[in-house]
């Protein structure tokens, strides 16, 4: 199924759920977001870094890339806004996706397009993850909106958190670099041993 008709089917499955939250129009609001930029990434993908999209809307549903399976579990998330598995399912909760849209407007198109990095990139490796996802928004009209609501989100986060090779300022601060300088910046930060070594190839955590 194209990752249109995904959304389209997510959308039919929330939508009582968020009838009961009473929070229907943000909570639809909220999933389409996240819909855009998976579209979006489906044609930064298929032409490649050098050419900007037009427009962050273009369907790229018609787009061979690796597919989604968009399932609602917030137990599942384990309180998290998404979390993916490597054979195509992203689990998203609901609840934190209208939470934090409230606050940071667009920043779950940044969580979501990381959760399908994973699946794209068949790899665990959190920094990996996190710097491909800030460059592939680069490469589209609104990214950089996007990059600075997450980044306000995640700078909150005061604790060091290993799989993300620090506080929340730091991984803002490779985020940042990585929107910028794309996979360059992360080599350069772990070769200075500013960030943490890579995961063996195919571990996912």
């Amino acid at each position: 199924m194209a990752l249109a008709g995904q959304w389209d089917a997510a959308f039919a499955r929330t939508r009582a759920r968020s009838s009961r939250l009473g929070v229907d129009a943000l909570a639809e609001r909220s999933l389409r977001l996240a819909a855009v930029i998976l579209l979006a990434l489906a044609a930064v993908l298929a032409r490649g870094p050098g050419e900007a999209l037009a427009d962050d809307g273009d369907s790229g549903g018609r787009i061979a890339v690796p597919e989604a399976h968009l399932i609602p579990n917030c137990a599942r998330t384990g309180g998290g806004i998404a979390i993916a598995e490597a054979q195509g399912r992203i689990y998203y909760c609901l609840q934190r996706v209208v939470a934090i849209e409230r606050r940071y407007p667009s920043a779950s198109k940044f969580f979501f397009l990381h959760e399908y990095g994973h699946i794209a990139l068949q790899s665990g490796d959190e920094l990996l993850v996190d710097c491909w996802s800030a460059h592939e928004l680069s490469h589209t009209v609104r990214g950089e909106e996007v990059l600075d609501a997450a980044r306000r989100y995640i700078e909150q986060f005061k604790l060091f958190i290993p799989k993300y090779g620090g506080t929340g300022a730091d991984r803002s601060e490779l985020l940042k670099g990585c929107y910028d300088e794309g996979l360059d910046w992360l080599e350069r930060a772990r070769t200075e041993g500013r960030r943490p070594p890579p995961l063996a190839a195919g571990n996912r955590q």
